[in-house]
């Protein structure tokens, strides 16, 4: 078993390093702004995801369980659930949705760095969350942005990449329709202070970018791979996003 594992990862380091060579249009801040991993660094957590049991439904089924609001990722390709976003509140499935996520693509920048275009898989807390956010290397809005890990959110595109929602379309974030963006930033912050009048702040961090404030709660540190808790306190939201592929 240990062999197989072991075998899996040194296919995946390898498998990655063959798509570099395609060149694309981008600059290194592009790349990041869009949600793009390094290949180092993509590497890396996806070995980790190799090695490590647990980000699969039956991952997803134990922290419904234990948390009072999650935020399922499916970044599959294909199949039955593929591209999808499942929440779940007090255990009980709230909303089901198309989504899309990272093209899963080796793209180099202009400057010969080579980035993948992927969601990292895992077990997340979310970071910030955003009532507006303007991407400035793009000057593209992204509303109601939940970010989980750097600079990958959960947020609204725009209509126009609407169509492509069931497919992986992104840079690395999961895009949403409006609509349900706002839902899913309306229950984070319930899972905080609350989303009524009082229970938060909107704060204008720079032009563009309004992010809420005084929202979060204490709530339990948890592993990335596993999505155990860890002996250590955040301030977060009792929200746990979990990306996985099944």
């Amino acid at each position: 078993m240990k062999f197989m594992t072991f075998a899996k990862a040194t296919l995946l380091v390898t498998a990655l390093s063959a798509f570099a060579s395609g060149a694309y249009a981008l600059t290194d801040e592009q790349a990041l702004a869009e949600g793009m991993t390094p290949i180092e660094d993509a590497v890396m957590s996806e070995m980790n995801a190799v090695l490590t049991p647990g980000l699969n439904s039956e991952g997803v089924a134990r922290a419904v369980q234990s948390h009072r609001l999650v935020i399922a990722v499916n970044k599959a390709a294909k199949g039955p659930g593929a591209q999808t976003m499942t929440i779940y509140e007090n255990g009980v499935e709230i909303l089901k949705q198309k989504i899309s996520t990272g093209r899963e693509k080796s793209e180099k920048a202009k400057s010969g760095r080579v980035y993948l275009s992927t969601t990292p898989k895992g077990f997340f807390r979310p970071t910030k969350v955003y009532k507006d956010y303007l991407s400035y290397t793009w000057n593209a809005p992204m509303p109601n942005a939940v970010f989980f890990i750097g600079g990958i959110a959960v947020h609204a595109t725009s209509k126009s990449h609407y169509a492509e929602l069931g497919t992986r379309a992104s840079g690395g974030c999961v895009r949403t329709l409006l609509e349900t963006s706002a839902f899913v930033r309306q229950k984070v912050m319930d899972s905080g202070r609350g989303s009524q009048p009082g229970q938060y702040k909107v704060a204008k961090e720079a032009a563009g970018r309004n992010i809420i404030t005084q929202n979060t709660v204490s709530v339990d540190q948890i592993s990335r791979q596993t999505g155990d808790i860890v002996n250590a306190k955040v301030n977060s939201w009792d929200t746990v996003i979990i990306v996985y592929e099944e």
